[in-house]
């Protein structure tokens, strides 16, 4: 893979962070090892986890669809080699060690892809572009490209939560961005309770509701430079 590819594929496996273990990563870049992971790299635990990860070297996955199992590698902190705690009781890796160690809790969530080192041994992962088409659910043998134009939430919700759909998400953004409409004083609600009347009739009755509802839709944007001559500022 070129590091482009690599790149493109680390973002579509994170889209489902945080409920990716380390198998399921595994699988999802085609089966490549060696490969970087870090648990927890938001600090949502402690603030520790952020400087530590794994570099994973071998995988043994069991169970149905071999989603669960044991992962064998080494432990970084700082990007260095590093026992993996000064208490030894509870250090399952040493800085020192020449063989892989079992990782601690590597069938289970919050697993974000850091670094993809090695090439896939199954066949390459392919990533979906616009033009592609969804093979599954009420949009199968419909273009991504169409979906993001007649049900963003869908997509939103495939590429955050579905295992079975992975997109360049970079292109699946930008395209949905073009297709936003920006509405100004003169337009009229689309829906909700003020549907019918004018932006601008809106905004001078009920400037919260319109930032709301705003905030709560994907579908449009308020473009509020269009407000900056009247007396209330956005």
């Amino acid at each position: 893979m070129t590091e482009e590819e690599k790149t493109k594929l680390i973002d579509a496996v994170n889209c489902k962070f945080p409920h990716n273990n380390i198998m399921e990563l595994y699988y999802n870049i085609g089966r490549a090892l060696p490969f970087t992971a870090q648990r927890f790299p938001d600090g949502r635990v402690s603030d520790w986890y952020r400087s530590q990860y794994v570099q994973v070297v071998k995988v043994m996955p069991h169970g149905k669809y071999g989603k669960y199992g044991k992962a064998f590698g080494f432990y970084y902190r700082n990007g260095e080699r590093a026992d993996s705690s000064d208490v030894e009781e509870l250090c399952w890796c040493k800085k020192d060690e020449t063989e892989p160690q079992e990782i601690p809790n590597s069938g289970c969530g919050s697993w974000r892809l850091l670094n993809i080192q090695g090439e896939p041994s199954s066949e390459k992962p392919k990533l979906l572009g616009l033009d592609d088409v969804i093979d599954f659910g009420k949009y199968k043998g419909v273009t991504i490209r169409e979906v993001i134009e007649k049900d963003w939430q869908y997509i939103e919700w495939a590429v955050l939560q579905s295992q079975r759909l992975y997109v360049d998400v970079e292109a699946v953004v930008a395209y949905h961005d073009t297709c936003v409409v920006k509405l100004k004083p003169n337009d009229l609600m689309p829906f909700g309770k003020y549907k019918g009347q004018s932006l601008a009739t809106v905004f001078a009755n009920d400037y919260q509701y319109l930032r709301w509802l705003e905030e709560n839709n994907d579908s449009f944007r308020v473009d509020w430079s269009s407000f900056r001559n009247t007396n209330k500022e956005p």
